[in-house]
């Protein structure tokens, strides 16, 4: 009886590897592995592979699997006769079809059609931006699609496109419609094949809280002192204009309605909330100089609480 297939060597892993383990080693040799990428000297890895990945994502089957071999290596140093300590397998003798009918029984079950494949769900990650945030976007995703074959249905071992499995697996893509709204962290269904995390990149100008978009708005202080207004670039589009009240002091927040971002699944819009940071206008020339010194003779209030920050 010829040795049972070491599914572990053909995936690249440790007898002791753990469920994780074995699918990024899956994930990572299908890749190599697939027909369209090696083309046809890589169709028998490939369907290795898929037979050692079947057998090992299962854990009962993975249970059968790893008793077979044991009782195989068994068997084979008693045969040997080096002096291993006799141990007792519970698996039928060699004359009620041994180990052969065992292994056949982990794919066929005597030819029978194969039971339904269990996959784990991949999960993808794609980064976006505000603006998409703001707008919805789509990706392209492309997975592994595991589906049944057609040929054979798993019923021949020697079938040339599922080598007996009854599945083969594929590569797909799908166009993935991202919604306006959608939050850094949510998980994105795909049929039966995926699921697409969304993470969200960190913006240069603004912060999000929920809808809300959250700014420093750069103010001079003779603006801040005596009003006026000053230019904003929104998230996307053209400038506008924002009225800064008189005597707005630093930290003052200026909410601007509706130029936030969309509630997902909704049309309502969050705002944009701007903290006023004061700054003394460039070049400080010595006129400025004196009229500040005169503004500081004239109020005797010389601050110096402390207050915790924001």
């Amino acid at each position: 009886m010829a040795a049972p297939k070491d599914y572990y060597k053909i995936l690249e892993v440790d007898d002791k590897a753990d469920a994780d383990t074995i699918k990024q080693a899956y994930r990572r040799l299908a890749r190599k592995y697939h027909p369209d990428v090696s083309g046809k000297a890589g169709e028998d890895k490939f369907k290795d592979i898929n037979e050692a990945y079947e057998v090992l994502s299962d854990p009962k089957r993975r249970a059968d699997y790893d008793r077979l071999r044991r009782g195989f290596a068994e068997s084979q140093s008693r045969r040997r006769g080096q002096g291993f300590e006799r141990v007792a397998w519970d698996w039928p003798g060699e004359d009620s079809g041994g180990f052969g009918s065992i292994f056949e029984d982990l794919f066929s079950q005597g030819h029978e059609p194969s039971r339904p494949y269990s996959q784990t769900i991949p999960e993808e990650t794609v980064r976006i931006t505000l603006e998409q945030v703001a707008r919805g976007t789509t990706v392209a995703l492309t997975v592994q699609d595991v589906r049944e074959c057609v040929v054979c249905h798993g019923r021949d071992r020697n079938c040339p496109r599922c080598g007996g499995l009854g599945q083969v697996s594929e590569p797909r893509r799908f166009d993935v419609t991202i919604p306006p709204g959608i939050e850094d962290g949510d998980v994105l269904k795909v049929g039966d094949h995926a699921r697409l995390k969304v993470e969200v990149v960190p913006h240069p100008r603004f912060q999000r809280q929920k809808d809300n978009l959250i700014g420093r708005l750069m103010v001079s202080v003779p603006v801040a002192a005596v009003g006026g207004e000053v230019p904003v670039r929104p998230l996307f589009g053209e400038e506008i204009m924002v009225k800064v009240p008189r005597h707005s002091n630093h930290g003052r927040m200026l909410r601007l309605k509706g130029l936030g971002l969309p509630h997902r699944g909704t049309s309502v819009k969050g705002d944009m909330l701007l903290e006023i940071v004061l700054r003394f206008p460039e070049p400080f020339t010595a006129e400025d100089d004196a009229m500040y010194e005169q503004l500081k003779n004239h109020h005797q209030e010389a601050g110096g609480e402390i207050h915790a920050p924001r």
